[in-house]
């Protein structure tokens, strides 16, 4: 199995995806924050709301003397546990597509072909760890639709994208 996957086709320029790194990017998301529906994608509305939660831990709790443990640490560990994923669109738009682009296909290594539409591939999301760990098993990376109608069947095993 491949652990990297190819962006080809209709592009000016032609992309590798390595999935082992994106657990370091900020891109990243857990799966099930890809399909809540609220209004916290506002940035800064999320870092007030977390200075807040801060502010009344420490008023209620008062200030946590460091005790020589990195929480860094601590942090690190607890973020990359569960289910990631990471938008398709960036990785799409940086290959620089034709002006006619119509679809996406998938290829699978045992040659079989599925088809999603640009504006779909667009809004998809690509899961790549479960639990905190890379896709092995019909990896490295599912396709989910950016709507989550194949969240429990997603497009598993692509070896491949073509921008057509």
């Amino acid at each position: 199995m491949s652990e990297i996957i190819q962006v080809k086709g209709n592009v000016q320029y032609q992309i590798t995806l390595d999935p082992g790194v994106w657990i370091f990017d900020d891109r990243k998301k857990r799966i099930d924050q890809f399909f809540e529906k609220n209004e916290e994608d506002d940035e800064l509305l999320t870092y007030q709301k977390q200075v807040g939660k801060q502010w009344d831990r420490e008023l209620q709790e008062g200030a946590v003397i460091p005790t020589g443990k990195s929480e860094k640490a601590f942090i690190y560990k607890k973020d990359i546990s569960g289910d990631w994923g990471i938008p398709f669109a960036p990785f799409l738009n940086n290959s620089n597509p034709g002006e006619n682009v119509t679809k996406v296909v998938c290829y699978f290594e045992d040659g079989n072909t599925v088809e999603i539409s640009w504006e779909e591939a667009l809004k998809g999301i690509l899961w790549f760890a479960v639990d905190g760990k890379p896709i092995r098993e019909n990896g490295p990376v599912y396709f989910l639709y950016g709507d989550g109608r194949n969240r429990m069947s997603p497009i598993k095993g692509i070896k491949a994208f073509e921008i057509v």
